[in-house]
């Protein structure tokens, strides 16, 4: 039995913050039923594979809020659901009457989850706003790229959303959890802002105990960040402590520079990098990548490939691990966490648009 087998969830978001975490719980087992506005649906649905991804193992109906027929469905859903999801702007949907009090009102052991940019509060949370408006407030865009660079939003990746999606998750299952002690639900105010702000927690004290910018303490220090080879490739070396950078000079046939007292510590290592970075840079491009890989991993520095997307799934550690599912002809990344003594669901097809009116429903989009 699937640990969140007979858990309804009623999501009402779109693109990529609600639907990840929806997904994560639908991974665990729950019913996850996708309410979309006709006739187009969640417009994740035309980005590409966002929608395949995110979408996976749940139902689709498509209800128009702003009609009688689609609030009466919508009401017969809340009754019968565990959780609500949505992520409008503050106040839309108590304007359509399915707030948090009116839900309540309905079904008082549901938990209800707002996911929003800036939260339910505060001078911001009828602003518009993505990703990197939240990473920029929230400071992680300042220490973001080069030391001497400007900054550079997520590395490829949706951040903010995707914490927003897993702090989510873990609080709608303390919800649960705590409703099983005290019959009554909860409403969970989710800020993407406040979300990637957790996140910066160790960076917040670092800068008061160091009394100085964080920004390149980590990628702006010499033998900590990816380097060129010379194929073209790429790969990333992680050398913080001493004895790593001290075998990464030996493979790459400089010990001297690894024992050069003026570089052995890691920041001397970031304030010296303008005259260590081009040695280690010009030592990198005399081999192709999976040279310098075998090379390193025999020395135990600690080197990874910089994947491009289309090698990602014939990785030996991602294959070893089944982390990639190929679902009609598309990859899907499988959950990351493996248990054993507890099942999860595997991925499959997201619905199409209204596929489930019928069933849940009974009859067509409303």
């Amino acid at each position: 039995m699937l640990p969140l087998e007979g858990v309804r969830v009623v999501d009402l978001t779109n693109f990529l913050p609600g639907p990840f975490c929806s997904m994560i719980l639908s991974d665990f087992g729950a019913e996850v039923i996708k309410v979309e506005r006709p006739p187009k649906g969640d417009p994740a649905r035309y980005q590409g594979g966002m929608f395949a991804s995110a979408g996976r193992n749940k139902k689709s109906v498509a209800l128009d809020l702003k009609s009688d027929g689609g609030k009466e469905a919508l009401r017969k859903l809340v009754l019968d659901c565990d959780v609500l999801m949505e992520g409008f702007r503050p106040g839309v949907l108590d304007r359509l009457g399915f707030g948090w009090e009116a839900v309540r009102a309905l079904n008082d052991r549901v938990v209800y989850c707002s996911i929003s940019g800036f939260g339910q509060t505060g001078p911001n949370r009828d602003l518009a706003g993505h990703d990197v408006n939240y990473l920029s407030i929230a400071g992680a865009l300042s220490i973001s790229g080069d030391p001497d660079g400007p900054p550079v939003a997520g590395g490829g990746v949706q951040v903010a959303d995707l914490t927003s999606a897993m702090y989510a998750a873990v609080s709608v299952l303390a919800a649960i959890i705590n409703r099983g002690r005290t019959g009554k639900g909860a409403y969970l105010d989710v800020s993407m802002t406040d979300c990637v702000l957790a996140f910066m927690g160790p960076r917040i004290l670092e800068y008061f105990d160091r009394g100085m910018p964080p920004k390149g303490t980590m990628m702006g220090r010499s033998g900590f960040g990816a380097y060129r080879t010379r194929d073209g490739k790429y790969v990333s070396v992680g050398c913080l402590e001493l004895n790593f950078w001290q075998r990464l000079c030996d493979a790459l046939g400089d010990p001297e520079l690894g024992r050069d007292p003026k570089y052995l510590g890691w920041f001397d290592r970031m304030k010296y990098r303008a005259e260590i970075n081009p040695r280690l840079d010009e030592k990198f491009l005399l081999r192709d990548r999976d040279e310098w890989m075998k090379i390193l991993r025999e020395a135990d520095v600690p080197v990874t490939p910089v994947n491009r997307i289309e090698e990602l799934e014939n990785d030996p550690q991602f294959v070893s691990r089944g982390m990639i599912k190929r679902v009609n002809g598309q990859p899907l990344v499988a959950f990351p966490v493996k248990f054993e003594g507890l099942e999860l669901r595997e991925p499959g097809p997201a619905p199409e648009l209204g596929a489930d009116n019928g069933g849940i429903l009974g009859g067509p989009g409303l």
